[in-house]
């Protein structure tokens, strides 16, 4: 074994601790967008739909949720594109790429107003709101990392 190789294991556990570095920072992203997504989410839900009377509607809920998800997504892949995979991302904003990390993060959203429109009908608006971001989490780290940011310097 010459000096550039590393034990099998040390390889593992290098890896194990980056992509464990990557997880933290998509959380820590993750987190503040999803109090972008839970503010808009409510806000909408809260200054639109209630005063129309349809704070009860599903696809208006639904829509409430999705604008909330929207907008927290294009958060999310700024802030990821610029940090959490700048490596693989080389850093740059585009279009492709943008359109990408939405569409892997559909997956996301599917989980986000599916279980939104199941908790809200048994918990107040406020937890309710909050439980299909935690839901979201994983499938969300794994579209982006597995789909989005799968290659060093952005290209796919």
């Amino acid at each position: 074994m010459n000096d550039r190789q590393q034990p099998p294991r040390a390889g593992f556990a290098a890896t194990l601790l980056r992509e464990g570095r990557k997880m933290l920072s998509f959380g820590v992203i993750g987190i503040g967008n999803g109090f972008v997504n839970y503010a808009v989410t409510v806000g909408v839900t809260l200054l639109a739909l209630t005063p129309l009377g349809l704070a009860t509607s599903d696809p208006a809920l639904g829509l409430a949720k999705a604008l909330g998800w929207a907008v927290a997504v294009s958060n999310s892949y700024l802030l990821n594109t610029l940090f959490t995979f700048a490596h693989e991302s080389g850093r740059r904003l585009d279009w492709r790429t943008y359109f990408r990390f939405v569409a892997s993060g559909t997956l996301g959203l599917a989980i986000e107003v599916t279980s939104f429109l199941f908790a809200v009908r048994y918990l107040p608006l406020s937890l309710a709101a909050i439980v299909p971001i935690g839901l979201a989490f994983v499938a969300n780290f794994a579209m982006a990392r597995l789909f989005v940011f799968s290659r060093p310097g952005g290209r796919h």
